[in-house]
């Protein structure tokens, strides 16, 4: 089941939904962008996340990190968020409309070398991914910058 955050009408979410409705999915949310300015989405989301799968202070970071970047550095209108498990992995995908700006795939670049003085100097304000960097495993955008992906060691229980 996919969580709505938001006012979304069907034209706007349907695009979001058929991307989303995996059956391996264990968390998906769809949100609008007044409920990405609201922290309580954030907290709503930690709640309702299947546990056992990330360190909920881990995943509350990753949410608050990619939830701003989105927000700030994409102009995001709409952004749905999905996790699947895969063997020992946690796939969390943050999809965006529209899409990031090109240079945040330079950020995130520079981050993988350490670099970052120019990473700050690239996107004000970007340091997050040396950040998420040090809690995922990989991280990917995809080629038409519309998708961030982040593959997470799951937790042991």
């Amino acid at each position: 089941m996919i969580k709505i955050f938001g006012q979304l009408n069907d034209s706007q979410a349907e695009p979001f939904l058929k991307t989303m409705a995996h059956p391996a999915n264990v968390y998906c949310a769809l949100c609008d962008r007044q409920s990405l300015w609201d922290s309580e989405t954030i907290n709503t989301i930690l709640k309702t996340f299947p546990k056992g799968h990330i360190d909920e202070a881990d995943l509350f970071l990753i949410l608050a990190e990619c939830i701003a970047n989105a927000v700030l550095h994409g102009q995001a209108d709409i952004l749905g968020i999905h996790a699947r498990r895969r063997g020992s992995v946690l796939l969390i995908s943050f999809l965006q409309s529209p899409p990031m700006q090109a240079r945040v795939g330079i950020v995130l670049s520079y981050a993988r070398q350490g670099k970052m003085t120019e990473c700050a100097t690239e996107l004000p304000g970007g340091l997050g991914f040396p950040i998420l960097l040090k809690l995922a495993h990989k991280i990917t955008i995809s080629g038409d910058k519309h998708k961030l992906q982040l593959w997470i060691k799951v937790k042991d229980d």
